[in-house]
């Protein structure tokens, strides 16, 4: 594969291209136009320090010297990245992948190596699903718990399911807490939305590098997908999911604001739920959200936590709604503790008994699918 890289430093370039690319380099803009113009590469590495003009004409302008097929991948500066992915967006312009700033040479090399080898063949062994998994998708107006069921639920479900593949992605762009929890830096699915273009196209990605494999579960895998989807991406990224994994577990996180892609979501997702503290405000407040969504043809179950009987009762709960499950309070020390040392509550020594009888509870009711888990 032939190759053009804008750099301002030739004698570096060596440290960030991958080996096997045929390497054309490029010193300055009016070079990088040049060797474009005249060699039709099949794919261009720019890094956004090499250019003197501003972010909205320089980039559009290389972009229309190259075939729109062709994949251009743009290095930016960490003060240049979010003008870049702006300028990228609001243009509509296709087929450009946009690293993360202040990338190490090595990661810039890895990155390159898997979004310029689209064609490369899949895992061996690898059996995609032929009837298309199930995408849950999970919503709170924050501090829900989330987070927590996230961590420990789909270990729970990987250890029922050898046979399945489970994926775990933090879409919460407000409160990332998974990519932090799980180090997801270096797998990012937003990473390759040029590819959600069309089905067909990314079809032919193999996705798991995408995704870090749990080291405890091998069938268990994580990504971190936190980026302003498009309607038209998120069909293809759930289609796309459906036929590489069993089970997906979407952490949207907060529902607010409300716009086109989350109802394309919700719209598509199997199981949409709504995870809410235990106390009345919180549940009044979810069950009006519920019905506001009810009408538009969204079903939406709902998530109870920091349950506490001497509280409130499960029948004033249930009343009016599909409940999905409720788990028990766990305290806000045991909580912190385990987020911030990285401690899956599930996998612990000493585990909280009740808090795990409803997580096992909620997996005998997806094998069985009986409905909510109490």
């Amino acid at each position: 594969m032939r190759i053009v890289v804008c750099y301002p430093m030739r004698s570096l370039v060596a440290s960030f291209v991958p080996e096997g690319f045929e390497t054309l380099v490029a010193e300055n803009e009016e070079e990088c136009a040049r060797q474009l113009s005249i060699h039709r590469p099949d794919a261009a590495i720019l890094f956004s320090e090499t250019f003197s003009r501003p972010i909205w004409e320089w980039v559009p302008a290389i972009r229309s010297v190259m075939q729109a097929e062709i994949p251009m991948i743009i290095v930016p500066l960490h003060r240049d990245e979010a003008l870049i992915k702006r300028i990228v967006e609001e243009l509509s312009l296709q087929r450009i992948y946009i690293l993360a700033g202040a990338l190490t040479y090595k990661e810039i090399s890895l990155q390159i190596s898997q979004i310029l080898q689209i064609s490369k063949e899949r895992e061996h062994g690898e059996i995609l699903n032929p009837r298309g998994g199930m995408v849950y998708t999970l919503l709170s107006y924050g501090g829900a718990g989330i987070t927590t069921f996230c961590i420990n639920y789909p270990v729970l479900l990987a250890k029922r399911h050898p046979d399945k593949r489970i994926a775990v992605i933090d879409m919460n762009q407000e409160k990332p807490d998974l990519s932090r929890f799980f180090g997801l830096r270096e797998y990012q699915l937003s990473l390759y939305r040029p590819d959600l273009l069309s089905f067909e196209l990314a079809d032919k990605r193999n996705w798991l590098q995408a995704f870090k494999k749990s080291e405890s579960q091998k069938n268990l895998f994580y990504s971190s997908a936190t980026s302003n989807w498009r309607n038209y991406e998120i069909s293809t990224l759930l289609a796309i999911l459906k036929k590489n994994f069993d089970f997906i577990y979407l952490d949207y996180g907060y529902c607010f604001p409300e716009n086109d892609a989350m109802e394309r979501l919700l719209l598509e997702s199997d199981r949409n739920i709504f995870f809410i503290r235990a106390d009345p405000f919180s549940i009044e407040g979810a069950k009006n959200w519920m019905k506001r969504w009810e009408k538009k043809d969204v079903s939406v179950e709902l998530m109870v936590s920091h349950f506490d009987r001497s509280q409130i009762s499960t029948r004033r709960i249930r009343e009016g709604v599909p409940l999905y499950g409720i788990v028990p309070r766990i305290s806000d020390d045991r909580v912190i503790q385990s987020h911030e040392s990285r401690s899956v509550l599930v996998e612990e020594i000493f585990p909280p008994k009740s808090y795990i009888s409803c997580l096992n509870a909620l997996a005998e009711a997806e094998q069985s699918r009986e409905g909510a888990a109490i």
